[in-house]
């Protein structure tokens, strides 16, 4: 199962709410340049560019014949995106002032969105999620909320 982060925030039509999936993401292996555009994620898309035009650089203008080093940093890249993406999105996310409510542990997306919003609609349960300073995960453990990371560097938490 994985675990999703329930981001929301309110809107002035009610409340807008976005699921992230928080596990590894074998596109984001393959592929890291294009998981990161299509996901929004602008500023570490091109870094990433700038990296992989660099590597190419030094692999083929300083060690001619190192094609197969290149291809294992790129590999070793590709990883990094594919560990650290989600929470990138998490960030972006907390940037456009939503803030984690909870956390559900489903199969898929769409299981998740029932488990979250069947568990929430019940009267009473409309907490806001600006005031939950620790968020619960279905079994109903507290989680401590996490600080905006990109490339190692903190951001700063929101509350």
């Amino acid at each position: 199962m994985a675990s999703y982060v329930v981001m929301q925030r309110a809107s002035g039509a009610g409340m807008d709410t976005v699921l992230v999936r928080d596990a590894f993401s074998s596109v984001a292996l393959v592929f890291p340049l294009l998981w990161l555009l299509w996901n929004r994620l602008w500023f570490a898309a091109l870094m990433l560019f700038i990296v992989s035009v660099g590597l190419a650089l030094v692999g083929d203008l300083v060690i001619p014949g190192s094609a197969p080093a290149t291809m294992l940093a790129g590999l070793v890249i590709g990883l990094y995106v594919a560990l650290e993406g989600p929470v990138w999105r998490i960030g972006r996310f907390r940037r456009k002032d939503y803030a984690v409510a909870g956390t559900v542990d489903a199969r898929n997306l769409d299981e998740a969105e029932i488990r979250w919003f069947t568990r929430h609609a019940a009267p009473g349960a409309g907490r806001s999620p600006a005031t939950v300073a620790w968020s619960e995960t279905a079994s109903g453990a507290a989680v401590e909320p996490q600080t905006d990371m990109l490339f190692g560097f903190a951001a700063g938490e929101s509350r």
